[in-house]
C-alpha cells in the first residue's frame, strides 16, 4: 500500500530537477538540433556552452606581461534551452541530460507529466540508448525567524556535547549525508544555515539517484521516477517536525 505523507499547500521546493546519464553511443550533440522546433514554443532562449583546449609548445612562460603563441581546440560542450522567464531549463550535455524546474512547485504530477512530455520530445534520439542513471534533486528551502533550536525543526542537524563547545553565535553551517538505499541506488543530502539579518535560510536538498541499466523507455522511466520520489519524500519527512510542515501550510 502507497505510503501516505502529509499535504503541503506551501512546499518550499526552491528548484525540481530530473537527470538521465546515458551512453552516447555514435550520437553526438548535434543531432539534438535537429528537435530544435519541437521544443522552440516552451524553450525559446538557446544557449550554447563551449569548451576549449590550449596548446603552448613552450611550456616555460615568462614571468608578467608576454605574448606568447599556440594552438586551440574548442567544441561545443553542450546546448542549454530556456522558456522566456528563464525559470525552465532543458541542458544537455555529452551523456547527460537536465530538467530544471524553478518556478513554484505545482506536484509530482505536474513535474512527472513535465517529464513525459520533454521525454517524448527527445524519445528519437534516446531510443536505442542504454540509461545508465536515473536522477531526481529537490532543493527545498526555508525562511525562518527563530532558529535558536534546530532541533525545533528537523531531526537531523550539527549538535555539540557542551554549551561552552560553540562559544559564539554560529551564523551559517553545512553537512552533507551519502545515504546506500540499496545495491543501485543512494541518496546525497545536503542541508545548508545560513544566517541573514534577522532571518534564517535553511536549504534541504535531497538528490535520489539510481544507477541500473536499461534501454529507453518512457513508462519505464517514469516507473523509476516512483521510487525515487518515495525514497526522497521518506527522507524529507524523516528529518522534518511537525513545527516545519505547519510553516509550509
Amino acid at each position: 500500500m502507497q505510503k501516505e505523507w502529509p499535504i503541503l499547500s506551501k512546499p518550499p521546493v526552491d528548484v525540481a530537477l530530473f537527470q538521465l546519464k546515458f551512453d552516447i553511443g555514435e550520437s553526438s550533440l548535434s543531432d539534438f538540433t535537429r528537435l530544435d522546433s519541437r521544443i522552440s514554443s516552451e524553450f525559446p532562449i538557446k544557449r550554447e556552452n563551449f569548451s576549449a583546449e590550449f596548446n603552448f609548445p613552450n611550456s616555460r612562460l615568462p614571468l608578467g606581461i608576454a605574448q606568447v603563441t599556440g594552438t586551440s581546440r574548442t567544441k561545443v560542450a553542450g546546448y542549454l534551452y530556456m522558456s522566456t522567464d528563464q525559470k525552465s531549463k532543458i541542458e544537455i550535455r555529452e551523456g547527460i541530460f537536465t530538467y530544471i524546474e524553478e518556478h513554484p512547485y505545482q506536484g509530482w504530477d505536474v513535474f512527472t507529466n513535465n517529464v513525459r512530455k520533454y521525454m517524448d520530445v527527445f524519445k528519437d534520439f534516446f531510443n536505442n540508448h542504454l540509461i545508465t542513471r536515473i536522477s531526481i534533486r529537490f532543493i527545498n528551502r526555508f525562511v525562518l525567524d527563530d532558529f535558536n533550536d534546530p532541533l525545533k525543526y528537523f531531526k537531523t542537524t550539527i549538535s555539540a556535547s557542551e554549551a561552552e563547545a560553540v562559544p559564539y553565535p554560529v551564523g551559517k553551517y553545512a553537512f552533507n549525508l551519502m545515504l546506500p538505499v540499496n545495491e543501485s541506488t543512494y541518496s546525497i543530502v545536503k542541508q545548508e544555515f545560513d544566517k541573514v539579518s534577522d532571518k534564517t535560510n535553511y536549504i534541504f536538498d535531497i538528490d535520489v539517484l539510481n544507477q541500473s541499466n536499461l534501454f529507453f523507455d518512457v513508462d519505464s522511466i517514469i516507473a523509476v521516477l516512483s521510487d525515487l520520489r518515495k525514497i526522497k519524500n521518506d527522507i524529507f519527512f524523516g528529518n522534518v517536525t511537525k513545527n516545519l510542515i505547519e510553516l509550509c501550510n
